[in-house]
């Protein structure tokens, strides 16, 4: 089984901290879940921007984990096509995009963009 493109939509990056962590960790935690958005399989990255762009700095691998226990519990508490939209149309400072290349992931653009 192939591991989904691993995607965000928040591509803000403080560099000093960024370095900061690069200098000081030698562990690297990255929270992540694969979920299905319109139909295709995504790896969202939930937590640890930072520490995913100080790990690669570094050169080393990140420990990869799942969701947090406040994501966890909120994709619990609504349906699943419910959860999906507010994915799709709730960003952080970006529209959804392929971690390792930067480009959008145009299928998910959302109602902010004229799709719903």
């Amino acid at each position: 089984m192939t591991t989904p493109p691993l995607i965000s939509s928040q591509r803000f990056l403080d560099p000093a901290k960024v370095a900061d962590k690069a200098a000081r960790f030698t562990v690297f935690i990255v929270n992540t879940e694969d979920v299905e958005l319109r139909g295709r399989m995504y790896r969202i990255l939930i937590d640890g921007h930072h520490n995913l762009a100080a790990a690669r700095r570094r050169g080393v691998e990140p420990t990869w984990r799942g969701p947090t226990a406040k994501w966890a519990r909120a994709r619990a508490a609504e349906p699943p096509e419910v959860f999906e939209r507010f994915l799709i149309n709730n960003l952080t400072d970006s529209d959804w995009y392929y971690v390792d290349t930067g480009e959008v992931v145009p299928e998910l653009l959302g109602a902010h963009r004229g799709q719903r």
